[in-house]
Order: C-alpha cells, then structure tokens, then sequence
C-alpha cells in the first residue's frame, strides 16, 4: 500500500486542504493527516477539535476510509518512519511564493531521513485555492460568515460559528450573574448544532447580512442599538420541529423560561416575540424592524452564488429525514411557489432592490429542479 503523509496545524481544515487530499489520493492508496502542534502559535481549536473536523470532512466527502488521523508533535521525519510512508504531501499555491520555501524545506526533510537511512521525498501540489485557515479566521473575525461557507465544510464553518458568534453575546439585555452569559451561550449551542440547516451557520447568515444592511443604510455596522433584533435573530429558531407549523410560537415561550433561567429581565419582550413571529413568514410585518428580520431569514433566497444554493437546498432536505422523496418534492414545491406568488418577496427596500430578482431566479430554478431532476 503506497502511503503519504500530509501534515499541518489545520486551524480549522479548509476545501483548500480537502483538494490536497483528493488531489493525492489520485497518487496513493491512503493518506495520513497528522495534526501537528506548532509552539509559536496559539491555536483557535484544540488538537482533539481539529481531529474531528477534518474526520466530519472526510465524511462528508466519503473519503474516510482512504485517510488515517492522528496528532504527533515530533519531527515529520520520524513520523514517516514509524508509519513507513516515504512520501510528504506539500500544498503550493498557485501564484504565490510558496514553492522555493517548500523546497528549501524538502531539502531538509530528505536530508534528516538518509541520517534515519531512509529515502524520504515531497510531493508538491499546486492548488487553487488561496484561502488560509488565518484568512479564515480573519474573516470570521471581521463578521463575513457567507464567505467563509465557500471555503470549509458544513461541520467546520459550525464550529467557527460556536466561536465567532459568542461575542454578540455583549448585545444582550443583563444577564442575572456574569457566569450565566457562558451557561445561556452554552445552551445556544447545544439547542443548534445537530441541524442541517437551522443552525448557528443560519444565524451567522443572518448577522453578517445585518451587518451589510447597517453599513449601506445607516453607515455603521454597530448593532448596540439593535438588541432585541440581535437576542431575536438567536431565540427566531430555538424550537425546530421540521414538520411542525408552531416553531415560532414555541420559541416565544422558550424566551420566556430563558429569561427566567438567566436574565435579571428582558425589556421589551413583547417586542422580541414579534420579532420572531414575523419569520413565521405568514403575512405581512407591521413595521420596520419586523421587516427586516423577516428579510434576513430569507436572504439565502437571494444568494448570487451557485454552490451557496445548492447548499442551501441540501440542507434543507436534510432535515426532513423521514420524509419520502416525492412527498418531499411536493411540499417543498408548494412552499416556493407561494413566494414566488408574493408581490414581493423581500419587504425592506434595501433587500427588495439587492436581492429579489436573483430570489426570484433561484426559486425558480429549484422549482424546475425539483420537477425534472433527482433530489440532491
């Protein structure tokens, strides 16, 4: 069995590592990815972290069974010669810098093994993607959740949600004790994660395009002043039953025992609920703000790229799992058809004119799908 070695610190696992490892797979029989721990760098995830995130990768991708995950902090030359795989896996970028450093480095490596007698070589694979785990993790600093979609897995961009949307934590009314914030963010978490679609990836959506709305309506992309929106974009979907028609109303009761179990009190909570009753979706909002988290839950429709879509539209199916394909197909088919039925779609007029015509097309093109093709 030819094997190979692919080492890194994978802080997270991007599409960009995922093309390295498919794109050596062509060449050998297994690959082991060895998380390695890099002294000089505070990593975001922890080895263990990490490990499962590139395993929920290779799943996701069905390639599980030609890789093998371990963490070894020692030399990469000694990891080859315990695991007898003569060959390291390097990433180059394309246009970039990368290869003269990697080959100063391969010279090294060849030259640590023949010291261990034994003939160790590096195979260089250019790649297309130019996207770091830093430019990853920049952008998630930065608040642009969409983009990051691109460029990990479904599973990965969870777990940087379950960092990254911790601080909007700081918009929140105030909680009975400091140490609750943790609990209450804790239980966000927890309520979120097993979804396909309705999860934190969903609720960083929605944020990131309150963020796009603040800075081209109002000039800043400061919510402060935006609490109750930001506490109802988080509680909109708390309660989740796929083929249920009373989420919302659910999840209004659940702020209610939320309040109870961590807030001193929640001003303006009437507010909030409507708030998420209005992503009920089933008439008109009566006022600005309910307008706008209403658009902001339907954003996706507008999406301009294609691979957003049809991850959209994977996920969503997804979540019906005892639901047969042609009942399914129907339903869904039903649901899409009343947007597309509405005047408008999109009620703010900053969505109306950025994204409805695209959410027109989209819905569209899934309709036809749906009809002609095999379920995703």
């Amino acid at each position: 069995m030819k094997k190979a070695i692919f080492t890194g610190s994978f802080d997270p696992f991007t599409l960009g590592h995922l093309e390295i490892v498919m794109e050596a797979l062509k060449s050998y029989d297994k690959i082991i990815i060895n998380v390695g721990k890099n002294a000089g760098k505070l990593p975001l995830f922890s080895v263990e972290e990490r490990l499962k995130m590139i395993e929920e990768t290779l799943c996701e991708y069905g390639l599980i069974s030609k890789a093998e995950l371990m963490s070894d902090s020692g030399l990469t030359v000694d990891i080859a010669f315990k695991e007898k795989a003569y060959t390291l896996i390097r990433g180059i970028r394309k246009n970039s810098n990368d290869l003269q450093e990697e080959m100063s480095l391969a010279k090294i490596n060849a030259g640590l093994a023949k010291i261990r007698g034994i003939n160790l070589e590096t195979a260089f694979i250019v790649k297309d993607s130019a996207i770091s785990s830093s430019n990853i993790k920049a952008l998630c600093q930065l608040g642009e959740f969409i983009a990051v979609q691109s460029c990990v897995s479904s599973f990965v961009h969870q777990k940087l949600m379950e960092v990254y949307l911790k601080p909007y934590l700081r918009y929140f009314p105030v909680f009975e004790r400091e140490e609750k914030r943790g609990a209450f963010y804790a239980n966000l978490v927890e309520v979120y994660k097993d979804r396909a679609y309705h999860n934190l990836s969903h609720i960083g959506y929605m944020l990131n395009m309150l963020h796009i709305y603040q800075r081209y309506v109002t000039g800043s992309s400061d919510l402060s002043g935006l609490s109750e929106l930001v506490l109802a974009i988080f509680m909109h979907d708390y309660v989740h039953e796929p083929l249920a028609v009373d989420n919302e109303e659910k999840s209004t009761e659940a702020l209610k025992q939320i309040e109870q179990s961590y807030f001193h009190s929640i001003a303006n909570r009437e507010k909030i609920e409507n708030l998420i009753l209005a992503t009920k979706h089933d008439k008109l909002a009566r006022n600005d703000d309910e307008a706008l988290i209403a658009d902001l839950d339907l954003s996706i429709f507008g999406t301009f790229s294609e691979a957003a879509w049809r991850w959209y539209n994977i996920n969503i199916r997804k979540e019906f799992p005892s639901v047969c394909d042609d009942y399914y197909r129907g339903g869904r088919i039903t649901t899409l058809e009343k947007f597309l039925q509405r005047p408008r779609i999109f009620q703010t007029e900053f969505f109306y004119d950025m994204l409805e015509q695209q959410a027109r097309k989209n819905l569209l093109s899934e309709i036809e799908r749906l009809k002609t093709a095999p379920l995703l």
